[in-house]
């Protein structure tokens, strides 16, 4: 019977889906009663990152150590399991979890590294987790996972549920908002996302890119091209629940790609944040984002990723304010009732040990 976890993550203070993924698992383990030591992978600016694993290994080793009760070791994302599997080798440890996201599935990363992280996910003591039927999927052809789309932690459920309930001034704009860590603006489709609201040729529509990160200049470039955008880095999180509240329809136009570079969404956890603050969504044409939302009754997605494509769907869900509104409606009840903290806790528990 496992006594305690330690959860092995690749980031604190980065922003992002999957550090919100590790931040909810932290606090499932708290509400259920299962002790959690969480080691974040640093690597600061002048570290190399050999030195932040070897550091990583180290912490874990010493707690595994200084255990006595049996320990699981979860790992938040699969770059991190070599070092996870030498930190098992410790008598209190007592197998591994290791969570896969989306394009860490499907990308074409160094050839070796992926080779040795493959061999280690098909050990009888590791169990494999994906947070999306899609990534699930991706994974079918060397392993089997069991699903654990990502949740909410109690308190930034709370805040999203309260900001939904704010009074927000009529305006006579449409607002859009899209978020991401601004560093991957490119394949988080904003440019298709702007190309898209310029053909719908409608001046009362505002877009608005909540991110983390500092901007990059290219992307700052881009927002003073068009005079609809407008970019608000770095928000609290009660800032961005009142963002995500306030909006009109929240737009997630993520790129799926494969190679060296990949990208995409395994499940888009920040269409389950505006839906929970509601707001209807318009997800991206591919990958995992199908489980995040209830096609045509709570979000839409496009038929591609092209620009077209986009501008089509915008048009479609624009046209009829009442019905958006509905969906809206539908957006909160599906996913509050969905994803409730308290249920959410015990499932990912149940699924990770």
């Amino acid at each position: 019977m496992t006594g305690r976890v330690i959860l092995l993550a690749p980031s604190r203070g980065l922003g992002g889906g999957i550090e919100r993924y590790a931040d909810t698992l932290e606090w499932a383990f708290a509400a259920q009663g299962v002790r959690c030591l969480r080691v974040d992978l640093h690597q600061d600016s002048q570290g190399s990152r050999t030195f932040a694993h070897a550091r990583l290994l180290s912490e874990t080793r010493r707690h595994l150590r200084a255990s006595t009760v049996p320990t699981r070791l979860i790992v938040a994302h699969r770059a991190l399991l070599p070092m996870a599997s030498l930190a098992a080798r410790e008598r209190a440890a007592c197998g591994i979890s290791v969570v896969c996201h989306g394009s860490d599935v499907w990308g074409a990363r160094f050839r070796a590294r992926r080779s040795i992280e493959d061999h280690l996910m098909g050990r009888h003591d590791v169990r494999v987790v994906a947070v999306s039927s899609f990534t699930a999927g991706a994974i079918s052809r060397k392993h089997s996972a069991t699903i654990l789309p990502p949740g909410l932690s109690r308190e930034w459920f709370r805040t999203l549920v309260e900001q939904s309930a704010c009074e927000h001034a009529p305006a006579a704009e449409i607002s859009l908002v899209t978020a991401f860590r601004l560093a991957d603006w490119e394949s988080k489709g904003l440019p298709q996302l702007l190309d898209a609201v310029q053909a719908v040729g409608r001046p009362d529509i505002k877009v608005t890119v909540c991110g983390t990160g500092e901007p990059p200049a290219e992307l700052q470039k881009l927002v003073r091209k068009h005079s609809c955008c407008s970019l608000r880095p770095g928000l609290s999180d009660r800032e961005l629940a009142r963002q995500l509240a306030a909006a009109d329809l929240f737009v997630l136009a993520t790129r799926t790609r494969a190679g060296r570079r990949p990208s995409g969404e395994g499940f888009g956890l920040v269409l389950l944040e505006a839906q929970v603050a509601g707001t209807p969504v318009i997800g991206p044409a591919y990958g995992g984002s199908h489980d995040a939302h209830i096609e045509g009754i709570t979000g839409v997605t496009p038929t591609d990723e092209t620009a077209e494509a986009l501008a089509t769907t915008l048009q479609e869900v624009l046209k009829d304010p009442q019905k958006l509104a509905e969906m809206g409606k539908h957006a909160a009840t599906w996913a509050r009732a969905r994803f409730a903290p308290e249920r959410y806790a015990s499932y990912a528990v149940a699924r990770l040990l």
